[in-house]
C-alpha cells in the first residue's frame, strides 16, 4: 500500500504504518491536552490510542496466521487511521477457507475483551460506567475497561454481514458454497455498499458531522467495489497462462540502451507501445523503459542522452507458463505497472519472448469466450 512504511516484521509478515496514522495520533493528543491541560494527560491519551491499535494489529494477525496455515502468503499488514488491512497475495479458493480466515480476526478480540475486563476489575475500576477515550485516562482501571469495550465494539462492527467487513466475508463464503464466487461476491458487495451509503448519510446529516464515520463509509464502499471486480477478474482468467493472452496482441517492440530520447519519443508517437524492454547487442534483456520514465523525461529531455539514462534495471519478469491472475495480474497490480517483460525461463538470463500488459489482461474475457464450445 502506497505511502506506508515498514516498522517491523513478525512471523514472516511485514508490519507497516500509513503516514496518516500519525495525524490521528496528533489529533487525539490535541484532544487529550485540551481535556487535561497537561503533557501527562496528552501522553496517556496517545498511549491509549496506540494500545487500541495494538488490538487492531492482533486482530489482523488472527486473519494472517490462519491464512498462512491454509497455505496463503501474507506479505504485510498495514495500519491505517480507520483500522488495519492484512494483504493476501491470493484470494482463498475454497469458500470455507475464507470463512475460517474472516472469523479468526474477531475471535482474537473475543479473547482480549474479557482479559481487559478482568484486569480492570482487579484494579478497582467502576464497570457500571462506560468511559470514552478522554475520560479513560483518569485511571488505569478506566483505561483497561475502555480497551475491553473497544474489543467488544470491534467484534460487533466487524461481524456486520456487509462486505468487505469480516461478517461480509463470512456471508460471501457461505453463499459461495451454493452460488459460486462471483454471485456471492456481488450480493455481499451490494449489502456492503448499501451499508456504506447509510453510514455516510448518518455521518454528514446526523446531529454532528462525523468525518471518521464518513471515511469508514467511503472505505467500505470502494473496498466492496474493488474486491468484486477482483473476483470477477479471477474467474475470467482462471486456468489461463501468460502465454495464452500474449498471443492476442502484436509483437513487442524493443529498444537498445543506445537509443536516444528523441527516437523513443518517435516510437511512442507513431507506434502502439508506451513501455519497452531494453535489450543489448545479443538480444538479452538488460532493462525496462516504462511510460512513467518516458513521460517524466518529456518535460526535461535535455537531461537524458540515451535510454541507458532512463531505463529501470530492477524490474519483475514473468514466465510464459505463469498463471495469468495469480502471477501476471498480481505483479502488474502490486507494482503499479502497465507492462512486464516475459522471458522463456522467467529470469533475466532467458530469451525475451514478449510482454504482458494490462491490455492483455483485458483480452482474457474475449479469449475465454472464443474458447467456449459453440
Amino acid at each position: 500500500m502506497g505511502s506506508a512504511f515498514k516498522i517491523g516484521r513478525i512471523i514472516g509478515i511485514d508490519v507497516k504504518v500509513h503516514w496518516t496514522f500519525f495525524l490521528l495520533l496528533l489529533f487525539f493528543g490535541y484532544l487529550g491536552f485540551q481535556n487535561s491541560q497537561s503533557i501527562v494527560g496528552t501522553l496517556v491519551t496517545v498511549l491509549l490510542v496506540l494500545a487500541l491499535f495494538v488490538c487492531v494489529l492482533l486482530h489482523e494477525f488472527g486473519h494472517s496466521i490462519v491464512a498462512q496455515r491454509l497455505g496463503l502468503e501474507v506479505p504485510d499488514i498495514t495500519l491505517l487511521p480507520i483500522g488495519g488491512v492484512a494483504r493476501l497475495k491470493s484470494l482463498p479458493e475454497k469458500p470455507w477457507d475464507e470463512v475460517k480466515i474472516a472469523v479468526a480476526g474477531p475471535l482474537v478480540n473475543v479473547v482480549l475483551a474479557p482479559i481487559f475486563f478482568a484486569l480492570a476489575f482487579l484494579v478497582g475500576a467502576d464497570l457500571t460506567q462506560v468511559p470514552n477515550l478522554i475520560t479513560a485516562q483518569s485511571s488505569p482501571g478506566g483505561a483497561l475497561f475502555y480497551l475491553g469495550v473497544i474489543n467488544v465494539a470491534l467484534v460487533i462492527f466487524n461481524m456486520i454481514p456487509a462486505f468487505p467487513l469480516d461478517g461480509g466475508r463470512v456471508l460471501r463464503g457461505l453463499l459461495a458454497t451454493r452460488l459460486g464466487a462471483v454471485r456471492a461476491t456481488d450480493i455481499s458487495a451490494a449489502i456492503g455498499q448499501a451499508l456504506a451509503f447509510g453510514l455516510f448519510l448518518l455521518a454528514i446529516l446526523g446531529p454532528n458531522i462525523n468525518p471518521v464515520l464518513a471515511l469508514i463509509a467511503v472505505f467500505i464502499f470502494f473496498g466492496a467495489s474493488g474486491e468484486s471486480q477482483m473476483v470477477r477478474q479471477r474467474e475470467v482468467t482462471r486456468g489461463l497462462t501468460v502465454a495464452d493472452v500474449m498471443g492476442v496482441r502484436r509483437r513487442t517492440e524493443t529498444v537498445t540502451p543506445y537509443h536516444n530520447f528523441g527516437q523513443i519519443l518517435d516510437l511512442v508517437v507513431h507506434g502502439y507501445q508506451t513501455d519497452f524492454p531494453v535489450v543489448d547487442e545479443e538480444g538479452k534483456l538488460v532493462g525496462m523503459l516504462t511510460r512513467t520514465e518516458i513521460f517524466a523525461a518529456v518535460h526535461s529531455p535535455s537531461q537524458y542522452r540515451s535510454v541507458r539514462d532512463l531505463m529501470l534495471t530492477d524490474f519483475p519478469i514473468l514466465s510464459p507458463k505463469a498463471d495469468l491472475f495469480a502471477d501476471g495480474n498480481r505483479i502488474l497490480q502490486e507494482g503499479g505497472l502497465r507492462a512486464v517483460p516475459v522471458c522463456d525461463d522467467g529470469t533475466v538470463t532467458g530469451n525475451l519472448v514478449g510482454m504482458l500488459t494490462v491490455e492483455d489482461i483485458g483480452q482474457a474475457r474475449l479469449l475465454r469466450d472464443l474458447r467456449k464450445p459453440r
